[in-house]
């Protein structure tokens, strides 16, 4: 008998009914680790057939099989599923078992990360089953690295890539962290128990399930452990703006931001692309370092590269830019609310930026002033931005005014969208315990899928051990390729400049 966790929570609905109307898909979080006792299996990968050795395959599956039974043990948002999710409350279910060997699948990725984009934009493109009462709300890919001029004695910069993808209506970016550390924390006891010969050996080719304790509670919904409740001012001024102002006279007062090139309802296929980049460990501790003498933060330097980057590059003809930057509730709840706590935590906060006429103003101090503008005003925007999320409380429960929400902003946002960039920076990422035993972190990414009425294009960062990871997504056709890659290129560009405290960002 299917028991009943919950009712959905308001922010969790949001994402699910994005889902339901082809807007978004998952978030993915990747981690490449080196494996000497993997590696020295060699070969791996056929060489001629470039598939994953069965060997290889047990040889990882005996180390992962336990280690997510722990994870899901120790993680219940990983043991549900949704029911009703098209009714006026859908509701969170427990399962009572889950098959590992049906979440799980292998891929060869090649060293030079044109595979590992690939597993990406696939990951972003399949969406989770939100209506399979049997399955969670995850899955996991491993993927196992080649060389790519195939060259078998040298090592690749990494043995194994495990990449998470979830549904954004059980954790947010932040829940990366939980995650991954009761993972890891899982993967050294069950090496551990290897060690001493504690582990029976796994058949890669049979299922593997588990039993799902029914004493398994997932976390309250944002709304009940943070009052979000907004004020009757900022309640007036929502419902007049969304009620009572003519849509013409909405268009009208909208700034004119660049909202991709293409509009969101010509786009008939959903398709994710992705491009990924890094800032190395010299170049990112020399930004860390000029960003604290200059007294801003990370987040800042790197909402204001994409403000340069989209100023030069993008070419458009629109006169301001609309960034978006979702950033964490949990310090806010009352107790605050632990990394290590799976759950959707989340609001937004905006940001309208005039592009300037002349262009090669966006000198040493006009881009520092751009940074210390920018933390003020979301300083400053934290209550609003809060309050913002409560408004979902206002939307009637019935599923077709939570489809048409999404809907209408095709019709009444430019180029149907409602930001230029979403920026997701999940910052420092750390654990004292990740390297133990003998998986070693190389680096990770994080990145969510296309937007479809949501920003143009979005720019995910996380740092490891010093070294900055960024990923790059949009929904194909929205943008050309090209502009993407001068767009992002540009924002890597800036951080190189600002790393070198040589900032000339003067159009060439």
């Amino acid at each position: 008998m299917t028991k009943i966790l919950r009712p959905v929570g308001n922010l969790e609905r949001y994402y699910i009914t994005r889902q339901n109307v082809n807007f978004y898909n998952n978030i993915l979080f990747s981690i490449r680790y080196q494996w000497d006792e993997l590696y020295n299996l060699n070969p791996i990968i056929d060489p001629i057939t470039n598939n994953i050795i069965n060997e290889a395959k047990e040889f990882i599956l005996q180390i992962l099989y336990p280690s997510l039974k722990k994870l899901i043990l120790k993680q219940p948002s990983l043991s549900i599923s949704l029911k009703d999710t098209r009714s006026p409350q859908p509701l969170f279910i427990l399962l009572s078992q889950i098959d590992l060997s049906n979440l799980i699948k292998f891929v060869v990725i090649s060293n030079d990360e044109k595979d590992l984009v690939n597993a990406f934009e696939q990951e972003h493109d399949i969406a989770l089953d939100q209506d399979d009462e049997t399955k969670p709300l995850w899955r996991m890919t491993i993927g196992i690295a080649t060389n790519s001029d195939g060259n078998t004695q040298t090592r690749p910069d990494y043995d194994l890539c495990v990449m998470f993808c979830w549904h954004h209506c059980i954790g947010d970016g932040k829940s990366a962290y939980a995650i991954h550390n009761t993972f890891i924390e899982s993967v050294n006891s069950t090496l551990q128990e290897k060690n001493n010969s504690f582990i029976e050996p796994i058949n890669p080719f049979s299922k593997y399930i588990i039993s799902i304790p029914d004493t398994h509670q997932i976390c309250e919904p944002l709304e009940k452990r943070i009052n979000v409740k907004p004020t009757i001012p900022h309640l007036l001024k929502e419902a007049f703006i969304e009620l009572l102002l003519p849509s013409i006279l909405k268009k009208s007062l909208l700034p004119n931001y660049w909202a991709g090139d293409t509009h969101s309802k010509d786009l008939l296929d959903y398709h994710t692309k992705v491009l990924l980049y890094s800032l190395e460990k010299d170049e990112f501790e020399n930004l860390i370092l000029i960003t604290r003498q200059n007294q801003t933060t990370i987040q800042a330097v790197l909402h204001t590269a994409i403000l340069f980057s989209s100023s030069h590059y993008l070419n458009n003809s629109n006169k301001s830019i609309r960034i978006t930057s979702p950033f964490t509730l949990r310090p806010y709840a009352t107790p605050p609310i632990s990394s290590d706590d799976m759950g959707n935590y989340v609001t937004e906060f905006l940001f309208d930026y005039k592009v300037p006429v002349n262009r090669s103003n966006f000198d040493n101090i006009y881009f520092w002033e751009l940074c210390r503008q920018y933390k003020s005003q979301l300083e400053n925007g934290i209550p609003s931005s809060i309050q913002h999320v409560g408004m979902l409380d206002y939307l009637s429960k019935d599923n077709k005014s939570w489809e048409d929400f999404f809907k209408q902003k095709m019709i009444g946002l430019p180029m149907g969208r409602g930001y230029s960039f979403e920026l997701s920076n999940w910052g420092k990422y750390y654990n004292e315990n990740t390297n133990t035993c003998n998986w070693k972190i190389i680096d990770m990414f994080i990145s969510q899928s296309a937007q479809v009425v949501g920003a143009a294009i979005n720019v995910n960062s996380i740092s490891y051990s010093n070294k900055l990871n960024i990923s790059i997504t949009y929904q194909k056709g929205a943008i050309s390729n090209e502009k993407v890659k001068e767009f992002s290129n540009g924002i890597i560009k800036c951080l190189k400049l600002i790393s070198n405290k040589n900032i000339n960002l003067v159009e060439e």
